[in-house]
């Protein structure tokens, strides 16, 4: 979590300058990429914000009316974060393109407005090596697409992909201005807004139905269910592994559900030695893997054979 901190602050203190010259520059060249690009790095400085505040509520201890914690905070608000994306984002870019195709007026691109869109390259560059470098720390050996697939964590890909976006969009903004100035049609530049707006609506689906997945309970990353069977297997009481269901509380918080089927011989006393003794080594073996573990095992009787496997066995 401290790599996903730092890179939201990063990203936050950059969009914030951003919006502000992209803002100026806006106003002084009646420019809608400009102004699409300044909506953007709005956008983008709220939903850092919003970011920062899943993160800090979703440390809060659990309590009566939440007793599983409150880490899903931190998916419900990066929800939030694509929806605001999608509208403040995308749909406006699109509206301002349309606007400025159906009402033409006067731009003048200005060595300014080339200056900000640099000045703004430079950040958003500066903020995306942040991310990239949390996420190559948290992904450690595993490539980009693995550790897309078991992150639980969405603020750093959300991160990621704001910054890639703003700087493919900074590059669609110069084209469409200068087109505009070369060839003296505004219509290059209300191109440049709405092909701004797509991107990042596209942005805004892609995050919006991974937090969705997220919010909803998905299970624990393949590597961790290993954990959780070889742990298992290891232990002489447990004779059957019946079932295994896993769910993210929160990016490092897990609920694991145990079907086990124990060593027969064992008395009522025994078996519930047998369940502390597991709990026990599961909470050591992924005490590395995750910072908070509900572990439930629930003593299973072995599934009744069928005739036919009886009377082979017999």
């Amino acid at each position: 979590m401290e790599e996903s901190r730092t890179a939201v602050t990063a990203a936050l203190l950059g969009n914030a300058a951003l919006a502000l010259l992209k803002g100026t520059s806006a106003v002084f060249t009646g420019s809608a990429a400009m102004l699409a690009e300044t909506f953007h790095s709005i956008a983008d400085t709220g939903n850092q914000t919003l970011l920062f505040l899943g993160m800090r509520l979703a440390r809060r201890p659990p309590d009566e009316a939440h007793p599983f914690g409150h880490g899903k905070n931190v998916y419900f608000w990066s929800f939030v974060v694509s929806m605001m994306l999608f509208t403040l984002g995308g749909a406006f870019s699109i509206w301002e393109a349309v606007r400025h195709y159906l009402h033409p007026f006067e731009k003048t691109p200005t060595i300014w407005a080339y200056g900000v869109l640099a000045g703004s390259f430079v950040f958003e560059s500066i903020s995306l090596t942040f991310a990239v470098h949390g996420l190559r720390r948290n992904a450690g050996s595993r490539s980009l697409r693995q550790y897309w697939r078991d992150s639980r964590d969405p603020t750093l890909v959300t991160v990621l992909m704001e910054d890639s976006a703003a700087l493919v969009a900074l590059l669609i903004a110069a084209a469409g201005l200068w087109l505009t100035q070369t060839t003296g049609d505004g219509i290059w530049d209300a191109a440049a807004s709405g092909l701004i707006g797509l991107l990042l609506i596209a942005v805004a689906i892609v995050l919006a139905v991974e937090s969705h997945s997220l919010l909803i309970g998905e299970r624990a990353p393949a590597w961790i269910e290993r954990a959780i069977r070889e742990v298992v297997a290891s232990e002489t009481a447990v004779t059957r592994l019946v079932e295994l269901h896993t769910m993210h509380l929160g990016p490092r918080a897990v609920l694991i559900v145990l079907g086990v089927t124990f060593d027969g011989h064992l008395s009522a006393d025994g078996v519930g030695e047998a369940v502390a003794q597991l709990q026990r080594r599961l909470a050591k073996r992924l005490v590395d893997l995750t910072t908070e573990r509900l572990i439930v095992i629930e003593p299973t009787p072995a599934p009744a054979r069928r005739p036919a496997e009886a009377a082979r066995a017999g």
